[in-house]
């Protein structure tokens, strides 16, 4: 079997995702996370860190593991800055 790689515009790339998925003969490997954050500047990495953070703890409100806060009292905690 044969391995390309391809750089394909983000404005195309579903389709072409949905394009290639769609050819029985083709495997498709999606990009391993921990390869692309080794490519992160260590100011990239924090604040991907805090995204990732934020997402687990969305995820934890969710599962209703973790209460969430009203909007008005992180408005009134950031005013306060």
């Amino acid at each position: 079997m044969k391995q390309i790689t391809l750089n394909i515009p983000e404005n195309h790339f579903a389709f072409f995702m949905q394009l290639v998925h769609s050819l029985s003969f083709v495997q498709v490997s999606e990009p391993a996370v921990n390869h692309i954050e080794d490519s992160l500047s260590p100011t990239q990495k924090q604040t991907w860190d805090i995204i990732k953070t934020g997402f687990e703890e969305f995820k934890e409100v969710k599962q209703g593991k973790r209460k969430a806060r009203p909007v008005q009292a992180l408005l009134d905690e950031l005013d306060n800055l």
